[in-house]
Parts: C-alpha cells; structure tokens; sequence
C-alpha cells in the first residue's frame, strides 16, 4: 500500500535527521523532516488517491506554520528586537 510506504520513508527520513543533526538545534531537525515531507509528496503525488492527499496536506500545513514561526523567530532575534 502506498501510504504504508510514504509512513515508512517519512519514518527512515527521520530517523536519518536524528543521526544527521546530531547535537544542532531542534529548528534545523525540524525543517529538514518538512523538507523529507514534500519530498514524498512530489514524488507520491501521482499515486496517492484523493484521502491521501488531503492528509498529507495537513502535516505540510501543519510543518509551514511551524517553519514561519521558527522563521519569525530567527529575524526577530537577528534584528535585536
């Protein structure tokens, strides 16, 4: 099943950030598993059925506020505001 799939690409995705960011700030780890999400969305779109979609679309909303906050953050604390 393809969702099976993207859950365990997502899941080894992850758990390659883990290792890869090490000792990094919780910001980069998180937005490096955004970015490993919309790899599996572009690269699943054409066989993932409708439901499927609108469940990942979900995580991707979910992960872009989350990247503007953390975005946000950044340029507030590099103006010294």
């Amino acid at each position: 099943m393809i969702s099976e799939k993207i859950t365990l690409f997502v899941a080894v995705w992850v758990v390659v950030m883990l290792f890869v960011t090490g000792d990094a700030n919780v910001e980069i780890f998180i937005i490096l598993i955004f970015v490993g999400l919309l790899i599996a969305k572009e690269i699943t779109d054409r066989f993932t059925d409708i439901r499927l979609k609108h469940r990942m679309n979900v995580f991707i909303f979910v992960f872009i506020i989350v990247f503007l906050v953390i975005a946000g953050k950044k340029i507030i604390n590099a103006w010294g505001i």
